[in-house]
């Protein structure tokens, strides 16, 4: 795949490095060289982004200072039109999800939390606010589709590192995003 991506971005005229963590499961692009910046006064040394494409969407945020840091809180720039789209296909696809079915079927009813998988709560228990992406209704055992409800205090990037969706659900924002 690197060399596909690095022959993607040589025609394309911009700088990348793959992010490989044991920690992160997917994979992501640190792109030093971005043609879309954040509205910030932070000077950014590169964008975290999934996929080779230099468009505002696939951007997940920027990092500042050394541009090969870790992902943190205080080095990160949230990219506001990147989020939306997660949750978009969150609420369209949450329902279908073979991870959260699983768990649907063992809660069988009520609202269910959806963990973040960078800090996943013990089995039962409810996470950290940063570390829920949000809730569906259960009925009978099954998540009802366009239940989806956000949760305003997740926080893509914690302590923990850059969020981490179920993997169908991973694969479902990287369709959108192509």
């Amino acid at each position: 795949m690197f060399s596909r991506l690095s022959s993607i971005t040589a025609r394309r005229g911009f700088r990348v490095s793959s992010i490989h963590s044991a920690a992160y499961p997917y994979n992501l692009i640190r792109n030093t060289a971005p043609t879309v910046m954040p509205p910030s006064a932070n000077k950014p040394t590169a964008a975290i982004q999934f996929g080779a494409e230099n468009g505002q969407n696939s951007i997940v945020g920027w990092v500042t200072g050394d541009a090969q840091a870790p992902i943190r809180p205080q080095n990160f720039i949230e990219n506001r039109q990147f989020w939306p789209l997660v949750e978009e296909v969150m609420a369209q696809h949450a329902h279908v999800d073979p991870e959260l079915q699983a768990q649907a079927a063992f809660q069988k009813t009520g609202w269910m939390n959806i963990a973040d998988g960078r800090n996943p709560p013990p089995l039962g228990r409810t996470g950290n606010a940063e570390d829920i992406l949000g809730c569906v209704l259960i009925e009978d055992k099954t998540i009802m589709p366009g239940s989806f409800q956000p949760n305003c205090a997740h926080r893509p990037v914690s302590a923990d590192g850059l969020f981490q969706l179920p993997k169908f659900l991973h694969a479902k924002l990287l369709e959108r995003l192509s």
